[in-house]
């Protein structure tokens, strides 16, 4: 049987750098001048759910280690002129969690892109239900591509550990606006436990004053 020999990859293993994705890969997918980049393949984020991707990627020619996978996506904006990024699927949502991170060239120092970071919720907003689904988003910051850099991206997603609880699995809602469950129980232990010191600080000053 012939062997099919592919063409040597950047960051072989699969364990690309942050550099080695948008200065190599989302690059050259940008310019179409290096064949070797389409072996990640193309999602559309919009129209799957996280825990369907390793299925489409099976037979993939990377094959990727569970439980990370990479794949070029184009985003999809609300609206023709907007900012904003619609990011719901059929049975839920990714949600943009901490700041976006600044990717540099280790040569240099030199700005080339942005990583965002999201989670995914199942459900709908305001009510969604945190999974342990998580996603690395690339965008390369370059004025030659201001058009597309606009829409298409590179992925890398993970599949955390489920944390565990004596009860089960730990689930966390995202009820933006109100605090939930846990929050409120850490603040009632802080506030018993100042209360506590509190009393104990007036019990000594109050033995002190009688000697």
């Amino acid at each position: 049987m012939e062997s099919r020999v592919y063409p040597k990859l950047v960051g072989l293993g699969f364990r690309p750098t942050d550099e080695e994705l948008v200065n190599y890969y989302l690059k050259h997918k940008l310019l179409n001048d290096d064949p070797s980049v389409h072996v990640i393949p193309e999602v559309d984020l919009c129209q799957v759910e996280p825990w369907q991707v390793p299925v489409m990627l099976k037979e993939s020619e990377i094959r990727f280690d569970d439980p990370e996978w990479f794949f070029f996506s184009c985003l999809n904006f609300k609206y023709s002129n907007s900012k904003m990024v619609d990011r719901k699927t059929k049975h839920g949502f990714w949600k943009a969690t901490g700041k976006d991170r600044e990717v540099r060239t280790s040569d240099t120092n030199t700005v080339i892109g942005t990583k965002k970071t999201l989670v995914f919720y199942e459900g709908r907003v305001h009510r969604g239900v945190k999974s342990n689904w998580v996603m690395h988003e690339y965008h390369l910051a370059n004025p030659q591509f201001q058009q597309a850099q606009r829409t298409l991206v590179i992925c890398h997603l993970k599949k955390n550990p489920e944390k565990t609880t004596e009860g089960g699995t730990a689930r966390l809602v995202c009820n933006e606006g109100y605090p939930n469950n846990s929050m409120v129980s850490d603040y009632e232990n802080h506030q018993e436990m100042a209360e506590g010191i509190h009393m104990e600080v007036l019990l000594r000053v109050w033995k002190q004053s009688l000697k």
